[in-house]
């Protein structure tokens, strides 16, 4: 078994005060043979000061849609895939836990099936009533989303649809249409009538099998002029670029 971990930022929002801290990447691939089963684990720990409960369940996760019920998503694992070993955890102030997960692989599995782990901490205190008035209380809670992909052969396969210019900055549409993951470092030049004038990394992304993409790529102040703008995927064992035409007037 090969066991891949790269990291996805999927956090739903931010409570410093809540205390849950994650300290796995926020995305696990486990390359499963079809019918097969294999293990992974997160590790949580409570910066806090007080006790605090988490709870853990699973979704579906589309890119552009969000969180889904078990099931609905094209490539989903479904509620057989993937089975927690606790559903909630109680961490002491400072304390750390691992909490193990067991994928299994759907006979004839070719490709990337995946889930969503959420870990949410349990709200402190309810409500507060009373008086003349009931009060609308709004929290601002950390929620993490673990991605858990289980692979198996497969081909990624991706197909740029579009580009976008917003708030000075290029925005690219992409798609991929196999069914396997594809997660490359990515960079990107802008080069014009005299060569390249700017150049840089632009980080990795996850693509998705089946599922939309879009990524920024920042531009420098540019004098007026016809650029082209090219951007490289590569994972180390496919590799994609994409020009893109830039009139600054």
């Amino acid at each position: 078994m090969r066991r891949t971990l790269f990291a996805l930022g999927l956090a739903l929002g931010l409570s410093l005060a809540q205390g849950l801290l994650l300290e796995s990447d926020l995305v696990q691939v486990l390359e499963v043979p079809p019918g097969g089963e294999a293990r992974g684990v997160v590790r949580l720990r409570n910066g806090g000061q007080t006790p605090l409960a988490v709870s853990l369940s699973l979704e579906d996760y589309r890119e552009g849609q969000g969180f889904l019920p078990l099931g609905q998503a094209p490539r989903s694992l479904g509620p057989e895939g993937v089975r927690l070993e606790a559903t909630r955890l109680l961490l002491a102030p400072g304390e750390a836990r691992e909490v193990g997960f067991t994928v299994r692989a759907p006979q004839g599995l070719e490709g990337t099936r995946y889930v969503a782990l959420l870990l949410t901490p349990e709200g402190q205190g309810g409500g507060q009533g009373g008086g003349e008035a009931a009060r609308v209380g709004l929290q601002l809670v950390q929620r993490y989303a673990v991605l858990i992909l289980a692979s198996h052969g497969g081909e990624a396969q991706i197909a740029f649809t579009g580009a976008r210019f917003q708030e000075g900055r290029l925005f690219l549409e992409a798609e991929n249409r196999g069914n396997r993951y594809y997660y490359p470092q990515a960079r990107y030049q802008v080069v014009g009538s005299g060569g390249v004038v700017a150049e840089g990394a632009l980080g990795t992304f996850l693509f998705l099998p089946g599922g939309p993409k879009r990524f920024p790529v920042p531009l420098p102040s540019l004098a007026p002029g016809e650029y082209q703008v090219v951007v490289f995927l590569d994972d180390g064992a496919k590799a994609y670029a994409v020009r893109t035409r830039l009139s600054v007037r």
